[in-house]
């Protein structure tokens, strides 16, 4: 089974031009091989959003760039598990759909929020289209080719980190999480580059651990070191053994899923809380959570990064969550409380905490922070 770098479970605290211009290049396209014809590609084409936007506000255009790059996510997610299930071709539109559909409301709000008018017809951009042509998709990332292309499609299998680390004090919290994230995206990376491998074989027998699996370990040992390094300033001492943590393998990929890139695709975030733990459909249980975005009072034009950015890290929450249900359905551990004690619990404190920041970044800026956000704190399971 995958394991995931990124749960975040041991933490007891809790120019939009640039990437327009990436944004309207050729589609994600990455083909699979089709139950029935090996050689049938499959995947999924979606409408351009970025050249739709129109002139987006300064003060919007950090959460818009990072809402566009959650579109870009959902597309390779669902790629990639096309190119595992070639056959769950109409479940994943439906649940692209969804997810789209959120992303494209919280664009919407990013702009609105800071006094700009909401663009015109993005609900109509949220349905894509199977693509078996095998020419290019017209999805809303660059030329990123960014999942399996082969059926069998290779992914590297990297140990956990969180279980490994101490306590973390609440001054060095936020650097770990920045690091923890530079794990998930160097693994989604390296699986990124085993994708184009599968449909591009190149090199020679050892191409995939000169060329991946070590600088892999190379860029690992340099976060490890950083977050040992957070923590030590802190506390006056290191963690030892991190970097042991460092090497990662190659397995067959199909498992839980990449390790980065799902913070839009492992649920629908705060404006859907409906995920699919990215280990099938209607196989594992997902968390519902209530949506947050849609709750809030207009957020003032000071507070909207910081605002967006909690936005993003209760997607993250989700998402981590949802990666963790898809790891006990596929290797059982604990009794019959453990998914509310381990994973359902730890949940809501750590929304508790992101609310929390949410209210004091709008109160400082608007001189009153919204009440009852801790309401939403609190997420379901659905089977």
């Amino acid at each position: 089974m995958r394991k995931r770098t990124q749960k975040h479970g041991v933490l007891k605290v809790a120019g939009i031009g640039g990437l327009a211009a990436l944004l309207l290049g050729a589609g994600l396209q990455l083909a699979s091989a089709d139950e029935n014809a090996a050689t049938a590609p499959v995947s999924v084409v979606c409408p351009t959003v970025a050249d739709k936007l129109g002139a987006v506000p300064a003060a919007a255009r950090d959460g818009v760039d990072r809402e566009l790059r959650n579109l870009e996510n959902q597309i390779a997610n669902v790629n990639a598990r096309l190119a595992r299930e070639p056959g769950q071709a109409a479940n994943q539109l439906n649940d692209i759909a969804g997810k789209r559909r959120a992303v494209l409301e919280r664009i919407s709000l990013n702009i609105t929020r800071v006094g700009g008018t909401a663009p015109a017809g993005l609900a109509g951009l949220a349905n894509c289209a199977p693509n078996t042509g095998g020419g290019a998709g017209n999805g809303d990332g660059g030329p990123v080719a960014g999942n399996p292309g082969a059926g069998g499609g290779q992914a590297v299998n990297c140990p956990i980190v969180e279980d490994k680390l101490p306590v973390v004090p609440a001054q060095a919290a936020a650097e770990v999480e920045r690091e923890l994230a530079n794990l998930e995206r160097q693994i989604a990376e390296a699986d990124a580059r085993l994708a184009r491998l599968a449909e591009r074989p190149e090199g020679g027998p050892n191409f995939v651990q000169n060329a991946i699996v070590g600088p892999l370990e190379d860029k690992r040992i340099a976060v490890l070191n950083r977050i040992a390094t957070a923590i030590g300033r802190v506390t006056g001492d290191r963690p030892a053994g991190l970097v042991a943590l460092a090497p990662c393998s190659v397995g067959a990929g199909g498992g839980a899923g990449a390790d980065a890139g799902q913070g839009a695709d492992a649920g629908q975030g705060d404006d859907g809380g409906q995920g699919d733990g990215d280990a099938g459909a209607g196989t594992v249980p997902t968390v519902n959570c209530p949506t947050v975005a849609d709750k809030l009072p207009p957020v003032p034009a000071a507070a909207a990064a910081g605002v967006n950015q909690e936005l993003a890290n209760l997607e993250k929450e989700i998402a981590n969550a949802n990666a963790r249900l898809a790891r006990q359905a596929a290797n059982p551990q604990g009794g019959p409380n453990f998914v509310r004690n381990a994973i359902l619990g730890p949940l809501r404190d750590k929304r508790v905490a992101v609310l929390d920041r949410i209210a004091i970044n709008i109160g400082r800026v608007a001189g009153a922070r919204p009440a009852g956000l801790e309401r939403l704190a609190a997420c379901t399971l659905n089977d």
